[in-house]
């Protein structure tokens, strides 16, 4: 035993560890809600009243302020003493942030953070943390009971009360949650104990103001949150059980009526309030007025939406619900979920069925809580967006259990032990490696260098936007991609005069005609660098992935437009050179191909080859026959031979049978300029359309259909160095003979 209360502590201090750890990493209101939270604390301390809601001028405490007050009044106490004058300072909010998006890039940070934040913590930072800790030590003494409960109800085998406490304990999650200004830590914590004095209240004999102390910590969880509301009906049965197994009944009447006496004398006065200022004891309206009600239907991509949220957030989804860890870590513990669940199957096919006794009901107790909880969660879920697994822990210490339960059973009987650790000792390593990881990099700001430090492999620009931000170079290493890939681009920019307001950079990748393959808006250093922040002498790395649109037509040159903007006004900075020229903001381009073209097959074989370095492979022929005032069309199948030396025009020409002056012509450059002959690589396929318009004043005759190749610098022609030649053209491959009729 008392090897087992080592290993106890053992967990606790880890925990604590980790809880500082995370505190420390996660920048202050980067939790969800933190802010509001705060701010409901800070009101408590600045006006000692509670906060009245009115959903048409929600304060700064928004949807939070309907929340019962037993978390915020104790934390008040704590940081009470701490100076949190403009305390709206720390607000600098970014207005590109992404809210509940976990894999979109970049911007993870709800507020722009600055040096003030830094240790040694002052006024509002020190408050935050100070009020976070106070939720971390609620966290251990939620450890403690889950321990204590788990001792109650699964007395063997002896190791499984630890096993659950460090399965709970390093849940990421779990560890996110407790180390941030949040009531999610008191109600987490005062059910638990709720849980304890119930399944207590089955095992053990029950003294009339032991009913009373169930009523008051029942009352406590409904000052904590509203889902501790959820606890009342538990403590009923909880005290019928009790009365069912005493040997000396009491009277079960008489034990409600203490029961109820002690919740109401706790948290009756919070309800009455509510129906008094509200017309609703719970003040949910209230609350669901300022967060907003779920409009949308449910369908069945709804729901999975939902319940994937749901998971990946009781696992670990950090910051707003947009740091994630990776993508394989959930599908890991996806599948340990499934494995636990078949375990819970398997045990249930071992188990024999008998007549619960006092052991039997108290486990009955405790998982009937999970399940309460659950539906719960459901409720809210349908009522209002986001569906979040932190919401499960007020029965974290039932959904430990069952993990452990579920988990261990897979193990052969001398393994057990071993084996029921090793899940808690998987999430030890996320938990520990998660500030690491993922959480300390979303907020990480940009490298800053000096400008003789700049990598030589970066393409020197030197563009000035609005005499302000000097954009020096950038690198990209990709030459060539495909639709749906990743571009990876950096910018080394710096300030070249004063700043004062935050621009927003955009980073277009311009397609087809200019249309728009990819693009975003944000401040400098995916939001954590606002241009006011940037300081002379710095030149910021500013790294970005962009996502090729899927559907982006090909093949093309993407080219690379950047800019900054006024997000305000609207109004963009004008692009020059360094010497004050007009210049343009593009900056860079690469391929843009489909990874497996299908075969492009003409219906004409020509097989013209042109100066060893473009072969014209056949063509879809325009009609034989066409008329005065008519368009026709057609394609050219164009290949490359190998890398071309220069970007070639290709000319088409409609000539009279025996006259090389053409009676009408297409030149131009390949896809109407967007895929310059430089980008070809050798091999490729490249199929054009060409649109010629026949003049009205076209006599009636044969005509031949002429295509060649040319340099539009020096209309030096590319020679036909064999296939089809035209004997009136020069370098002219002889396409088809047509006539015109009228």
């Amino acid at each position: 035993m008392n090897d087992e209360r080592w290993l106890l502590l053992v967990v606790l201090a880890i925990f604590i560890l980790l809880g500082i750890v995370y505190s420390v990493t996660v920048p202050i209101f980067e939790a969800p809600d933190e802010v509001s939270h705060f701010f409901y604390i800070k009101h408590l301390v600045d006006t000692q009243h509670l906060p009245v809601q009115n959903p048409e001028a929600p304060m700064l405490w928004g949807q939070e302020g309907s929340q019962p007050p037993l978390y915020y009044v104790l934390a008040a106490l704590i940081v009470s003493p701490v100076n949190m004058e403009r305390a709206v300072d720390f607000l600098w909010e970014n207005p590109h942030h992404n809210v509940g998006v976990p894999f979109e890039p970049g911007n993870k940070n709800y507020f722009v953070h600055t040096d003030k934040e830094r240790w040694p913590y002052r006024g509002v930072p020190l408050a935050v943390h100070l009020a976070r800790w106070f939720s971390l030590l609620l966290g251990v003494g939620t450890l403690v009971i889950v321990y204590r409960l788990v001792r109650h109800v699964y007395p063997e085998p002896h190791w499984m009360a630890l096993a659950v406490v460090a399965t709970v304990a390093f849940i990421p999650q779990f560890v996110f949650i407790h180390a941030a200004v949040s009531n999610d830590s008191m109600i987490v914590f005062t059910a638990s104990l709720a849980l304890l004095l119930m399944t207590r209240a089955v095992l053990q004999e029950q003294r009339h103001r032991r009913a009373f102390i169930l009523g008051a910590v029942v009352g406590l969880a409904a000052l904590s949150k509203l889902s501790g509301l959820a606890l009342i009906p538990l403590g009923y049965l909880a005290l019928y059980l009790q009365y069912r197994y005493s040997r000396r009944p009491l009277r079960v009447w008489l034990l409600f009526l203490l029961y109820t006496l002690g919740f109401l004398l706790v948290a009756g006065w919070w309800y009455v309030r509510n129906y008094t200022l509200y017309g609703d004891p719970t003040g949910l309206n209230k609350m669901l007025a300022i967060v907003g009600r779920r409009e949308q239907s449910w369908t069945w991509e709804a729901i999975l939406g939902e319940w994937r949220s749901i998971r990946w957030s009781f696992w670990g989804l950090f910051g707003w619900f947009n740091v994630p860890m990776s993508l394989r870590v959930y599908v890991l513990l996806d599948r340990l979920s499934v494995l636990i669940v078949l375990g819970w199957v398997l045990a249930l096919v071992r188990s024999r069925p008998s007549r619960p006794g006092r052991l039997g009901w108290a486990r009955v107790l405790l998982f009937l809580w999970a399940g309460v909880v659950l539906v719960s969660l459901i409720r809210w879920t349908t009522m209002t967006l986001g569906g979040q697994g932190r919401l499960l822990f007020p029965a974290i210490a039932s959904i430990g259990t069952l993990l452990v339960l579920g988990w261990y059973g897979w193990w052969p009987r001398g393994w057990r032990e071993y084996g029921a650790f090793a899940l808690s000792l998987l999430l030890f390593t996320l938990a520990f490696i998660a500030p690491i990881r993922w959480i300390a990099p979303a907020y990480a700001k940009p490298p800053r260098i000096p400008p003789d430090r700049i990598p030589r492999s970066a393409k020197r620009v030197d563009r000035v936007f609005g005499g302000r931000i000097r954009l020096w170079a950038v690198e990209s290493p990709q030459i060539t991609v495909h639709p749906g890939d990743t571009v990876d681009i950096t910018l080394y920019m710096s300030k070249v005069g004063p700043i004062s307001v935050d621009y927003t950079l955009y980073l277009h990748l311009l397609g087809r005609q200019g249309e728009d393959v990819g693009n975003l808006n944000t401040f400098p250093g995916w939001g954590t660098y606002p241009t006011r922040l940037w300081r002379d002498g710095e030149v910021i790395v500013d790294h970005y992935r962009m996502r090729v649109n899927p559907q982006a037509k090909t093949p093309t040159l993407v080219r690379v437009e950047v800019g900054f903007y006024n997000l305000w006004t609207r109004e963009g900075l004008p692009v020059t050179t360094t010497e004050g020229k007009p210049a343009s903001g593009l900056i860079k381009s690469f391929r843009l191909v489909q990874k497996n073209p299908p075969p492009q097959v003409p219906q004409v074989s020509l097989e013209a080859n042109f100066g060893n370095e473009l072969l014209l492979v056949g063509m879809d022929p325009p009609p034989a026959v066409v008329h005065p005032g008519e368009r026709f069309r057609f394609r050219l199948y164009w290949r490359a031979l190998r890398p071309a030396r220069a970007s070639y025009t290709m000319f088409t020409h409609f000539i009279r049978e025996g006259d090389p002056h053409p009676v009408a012509q297409n030149d131009k450059l390949p896809l109407d300029g967007d895929y310059p002959t430089l980008a070809w690589a050798p091999g490729e396929t490249v199929v054009d359309t060409y649109v010629i318009d026949v003049p009205k004043s076209a006599q009636p005759g044969v005509y031949n259909l002429v295509a060649g190749v040319y340099q539009l610098e020096t209309l030096r022609r590319l020679p036909l160095v064999s296939g089809p030649a035209n004997p009136w053209v020069k370098d002219g491959a002889m396409l088809m003979r047509m006539r015109v009729e009228p």
